[in-house]
């Protein structure tokens, strides 16, 4: 699950994979995430607030369902080419939807939005990154 890497400086970081690629690591005073993209961002561990875990959007789930069922009535009752175009778009938001459970939410301080990434692993990552921090 964890690797150990000497990256630039000679700081050694404990890396934890993330499901879309890159990594989410630490060292002794920092937080490091690295979506695969080439932006990397560094938080120092007295920045960050609290962490946890956001199971699922339920209110973008519900949505999605709906939709599926209003476009299955459309599809029965009115137009079956409209009412399948509702029902896929509702299948692949619900697809998005599922494919983005587990968050782990890092709040920063002083960043308006939280850092939402998608470990692998996300309540061993969430226990690590808590007791790495001193946070509950």
């Amino acid at each position: 699950m964890s690797e150990r890497d000497e990256s630039v400086g000679h700081v050694e970081i404990t890396r934890m994979s993330l499901r879309g690629g890159g990594w989410i690591g630490y060292s002794e005073d920092s937080v490091f995430v690295d979506e695969g993209d080439d932006e990397r961002v560094k938080i120092h561990n007295e920045a960050v607030q609290r962490i946890g875990i956001r199971m699922l959007s339920w209110d973008v789930a519900v949505m999605s369902v709906l939709l599926v069922g209003i476009g299955a009535y459309v599809a029965w009752t009115r137009n079956p080419l409209v009412g399948a175009g509702f029902a896929a778009l509702g299948a692949f938001s619900l697809y998005r939807t599922y494919s983005k459970r587990y968050a782990l939410v890092v709040h920063v301080e002083n960043r308006p939005k939280p850092i939402a990434v998608h470990p692998e692993h996300p309540k061993e990552c969430m226990q690590t990154l808590a007791d790495r921090l001193g946070l509950e």
